[in-house]
């Protein structure tokens, strides 16, 4: 069975956690498809994270110099790491869309048990759950 993985699902802690469990004993035939999924999902990181920064370009608001205007708050502060979106309904709209694409990784689901791990991190379970089966 393909594997179906929402944008939602993909984010820099996915690979992380594909390398967590390579850097373990696991089989041969498991390292492979880890490898395989590495290979598959590293363009649609790539592709999703471009889309996002061309949707919050579009939406943010930006002062005469093309600099992004920063939220105060309620004292009248700056809050640093983040921005103004001109429209936050159409700006959730485009995200919620991006998040919606469902991927298809040509890559079976892998077994758990097949990995042959007596001990793993379940935050890393966590972040590739679409990628075993349990």
């Amino acid at each position: 069975m393909k594997i179906i993985v929402k944008n939602s699902d993909l984010n820099k802690n996915s690979i992380e956690s594909i390398n967590n469990i390579m850097d373990m004993d696991v089989s041969v035939s498991s390292a492979f498809k880890l490898m395989k999924v590495v290979k598959e999902l590293t363009p649609l990181l790539e592709t999703k994270s471009e889309l996002e920064k061309k949707i919050t370009e579009k939406h943010a608001q930006k002062d005469e110099n093309g600099e992004y205007v920063l939220p105060l708050d309620e004292e009248g502060n700056k809050i640093e790491g983040t921005i103004t979106i001109k429209n936050l309904e159409d700006f959730t709209k485009e995200m919620k869309d991006l998040m919606s694409i469902d991927n298809e990784l040509q890559v079976d689901k892998i077994n758990v048990e097949d990995l042959g791990l007596k001990t793993v991190k379940t935050k890393d379970l966590i972040n590739l759950e679409f990628l075993f089966e349990m």
